[in-house]
């Protein structure tokens, strides 16, 4: 009764096999969260991991972490597709290159981060879940079908260390004992040994030997059998290999309680239907599928170690990282906000075959505060700093005060000064003077001359009356070249650009100096306040946004500070209110241009802020600086400053890009010479436009006809004079034409103090400002100051002759 029962039963068994494979294969995609068979094959897609089906790459980077001080960091990397039997740590058989890149171009060898250490992560993982695997190897099959499952082993191997990693032959009427995974056996035991096997007997054996619980087996939590065979249990007369065939079936699919979790069986074919599609057995598949349903395990068509780890271990597993490796920077290593890459490609050592790569992207430092790997701390920094601007400071002075006028002096004594040869003496086409314009004695032949001008004099007398002949100025023009050989300290001897290049190196000092130790997170908190919350990430934040208002305020700040400085010339007290006031405003408008640009960057999604945006900013904020600085003085800017402030910037940021790819200077050094070339460029673009003498005078408004007063003659011989004003005839500026207004004999006076020129009213009705000036209470002129005695309105003026 029992046999006829069996026959019935077994051709029974294979529809409801069929039913427990597609339950099987179903519940097993659905843990792996994919629902399409064919998809699941294709993609590779593994749950948990972060763009695994849209990486072109076998390997992704899940996560990269720096040390405190950037010396070290660890990349930790996931398998996200099959790279085959290689273990990534094992230096014997993989071969690591590591490449760097900064912004999309390789950087230099020397900047090459350097790999320490190589761990397998996902293994300690495994490990800790104490889980052991019993591979069981069918060694019936071909030989290369045994290769594969010798490759697959090692490829187990990549995340189930040997203490975890066993193996069992089945091959003939025998199945071996579990022996754990050696290099002996994976170079001597796959060999084919028959055509035969006793599969399903072999296999229930293994699943005994596991649940009894001994040796090797007692100390795991989990074990997981994998079952590597073709499935074949019948012969060519379809007769099966084991003459208990039906009972082992029968046993076979009793042999594990459901529900339990210590035994799971996963089943991958390695037979024909690898290969080609088509099924030797489909009777056998569906008995080995529904023992893997009843275990919790799953059936795999062909052999995936990527999906199949993920069956065997979970998708939380495979979603964390499955390699780490440290890198050590070398010094001096550079994170300024942009893109910076590591790329790792890994090889074969033996035929260096590219088996995977991954590339890490980290955004570090920002580009106005970047991270340097073991650079010198700030306080070097600013030592530093400020050694360089002390030195520029004093090369500068000693340049413009000594060498510059040397070169200019000598020049003039071989242009101007010659040997007088004697009667009808000419120069060019002009004749030369027979005796000296000043001392009016004859000329001798040899005698040292001055040929300035039509005013030929004796070099003695030329000296003498200061270097100038005594006509220059109200009749004239080039009769002057001030050079006091006896006194080279003499601020007189120095170029005009001379205070205007100090102040460029002073102002560009003090604004680095500001802007580095500069902390407070105000702009950050203002794009906080601006931007909705949530959208302002640290990462728009890292890409050098944040710092260019700050850097503008600094900037603007101290150069307009600088350039209002100087445009005034003499000053009072009161005056230095009104300078400060000019660069709080320069200083808050440049800061809302660069946060302008700030906003449209993270509007635009741009990762920074692009040449063109930066030139905008750069160009007004220069623009600005220069009008608010000059306004109201005597330096009269033209349209030709528009011109020069974007001609300033573009070379400043030119030269600043080209200077900070090639050269190898720490980068906070850099941004100095940038700022000190741009306050230096601003300085001489707007000094071009300045009077370039002292020379002061009255406009006189009121007279018959208008005209200049040249009052820097008064004073030149005698730094005491006085310039007195009134209608009396002893006055210095007799008002003989005013008849119709109230003027005094002597009605003020103007006097030089300190060399600042001051008028004081000795009587009143002195109107300055439209208010009537106090007696004998004098006040400083300024350029473009009025002020107005009767019906005469005077301007006071410093401008070239």
């Amino acid at each position: 009764m029992e046999m006829m029962i069996i026959p019935r039963f077994r051709y029974l068994l294979p529809l409801a096999a069929a039913l427990c494979l597609t339950a099987c294969q179903d519940g097993m995609l659905s843990k792996l969260g994919v629902e399409d068979p064919t998809k699941m094959f294709e993609s590779g897609a593994i749950p948990g991991v972060k763009n695994a089906a849209d990486s072109q790459e076998k390997m992704v980077v899940n996560k990269v972490e720096f040390s405190a001080d950037h010396k070290n960091f660890s990349v930790w990397t996931g398998i996200v597709r099959d790279i085959g039997p290689y273990p990534l740590t094992d230096s014997t058989v993989v071969q690591i290159d590591v490449e760097s890149f900064s912004s999309g171009l390789k950087n230099s060898r020397r900047e090459h981060p350097q790999l320490v250490k190589a761990e397998n992560t996902e293994r300690d993982k495994v490990n800790a879940l104490g889980v052991k695997t019993l591979v069981l190897v069918d060694l019936s099959l071909s030989q290369a079908q045994i290769d594969a499952q010798l490759d697959a082993v090692k490829e187990i191997n990549t995340v189930f260390d040997r203490d975890h990693l066993y193996l069992a032959f089945v091959s003939g009427n025998a199945v071996t004992p579990s022996r754990q995974l050696s290099p002996y056996i994976l170079d001597k035991y796959f060999n084919k040994w028959s055509d035969q096997k006793l599969l399903f007997r072999s296999l229930l054996e293994k699943i005994k030997e596991v649940e009894a619980g001994g040796e090797p087996w007692a100390d795991a939590k989990q074990v997981k059998l994998l079952v590597f065979s073709d499935g074949q249990v019948y012969d060519d007369d379809n007769k099966p290999f084991d003459p208990e065939h039906f009972k082992t079936e029968n046993d076979l699919l009793h042999a594990v309680t459901p529900g339990k979790d210590y035994l799971s069986v996963f089943y991958v074919n390695f037979g024909k239907a690898a290969d080609d599609g088509s099924d030797d057995d489909s009777e056998s598949h569906n008995i080995l599928a529904s023992v893997c349903e009843t275990t919790g395990g799953a059936y795999f068509p062909s052999f995936n170690w990527t999906l199949l780890e993920t069956a065997m271990v979970g998708p939380e597993i495979r979603s964390v990282a499955s390699n780490r490796f440290d890198f050590v920077n070398p010094d001096g290593k550079v994170y300024r906000g942009d893109d910076q890459q590591v790329k790792l490609k890994f090889y074969t050592v033996k035929d260096h075959k590219l088996i995977a790569s991954a590339t890490a992207h980290v955004r570090e430092g920002t580009f106005f505060h970047p991270i340097i790997v073991n650079g010198v701390s700030l306080r070097e920094v600013l030592a530093e700093g400020l050694s360089v601007g002390l030195f520029l400071l004093l090369a500068i002075y000693l340049v413009f005060q000594f060498l510059v006028p040397y070169i200019r002096y000598r020049l003039f004594l071989r242009k101007y000064v010659i040997r007088y040869t004697g009667n009808k003496m000419a120069l060019g086409d002009v004749a030369v003077a027979e005796s000296c314009y000043l001392c009016k004695a004859p000329f001798v032949e040899g005698d040292e001359i001055v040929v300035k001008c039509e005013h030929t004099m004796h070099k003695s007398c030329w000296d003498e009356n200061e270097y100038h002949c005594p006509e220059f100025g109200r009749h004239c023009k080039n009769g002057s070249h001030f050079y006091d050989k006896d006194n080279l300290l003499d601020k007189r001897n120095a170029s005009f650009y001379l205070k205007w290049l100090l102040m460029a190196v002073l102002m560009g000092t003090c604004a680095w100096l500001a802007f580095s130790v500069y902390t407070d997170n105000v702009h950050k908190h203002l794009l906080e306040f601006i931007i909705p919350q949530g959208e302002l990430t640290q990462e728009v934040l890292n890409v050098h946004l944040s710092p260019l208002p700050s850097y503008g305020f600094m900037l603007a700040f101290f150069l307009t500070l600088g350039v209002a400085f100087l445009a005034m010339h003499k000053r009072h007290w009161t005056d230095y209110a009104d300078i400060l006031l000019r660069a709080l405003v320069a200083g808050v408008c440049s800061s809302v241009l660069y946060l302008l640009v700030s906003l449209a960057c993270i509007a635009l999604h741009l990762q920074s802020a692009a040449f063109l945006m930066n030139i905008i900013p750069w160009t007004l904020s220069s623009f600005l600086c220069a009008v608010i600085g000059t306004y109201g003085t005597r330096v009269h800017l033209k349209k030709s400053m528009v011109l020069m402030a974007i001609g300033v910037s573009l070379v400043s940021m030119l030269l600043w890009s080209v200077v900070y790819m090639q050269i190898g200077v720490d980068f906070r050094l850099l941004l100095l010479y940038s700022t000190l070339l741009y306050m230096i460029g601003m300085a001489l673009a707007i000094a071009s436009l300045a009077p370039k003498s002292e020379h002061y005078f009255l406009h006189v408004q009121g007279a018959v006809k208008s005209m200049d007063v040249a009052l820097y003659k008064w004073f030149r011989t005698n730094s005491k004079a006085v310039v007195s004003i009134g209608r009396s005839v002893d006055c210095s500026l007799q008002l003989s034409w005013d008849l119709q207004g109230n003027v005094a004999p002597v009605h003020a006076e103007i006097a030089m103090l300190k060399g600042v020129p001051r008028l004081k009213a000795l009587e009143d009705g002195v109107i300055l400002g439209g208010k009537a000036l106090e007696v004998d209470h004098p006040v400083n002129l300024r350029h473009g100051m009025s002020f107005q005695i009767g019906q005469t309105l005077f301007t006071y003026l410093e401008k070239d002759i």
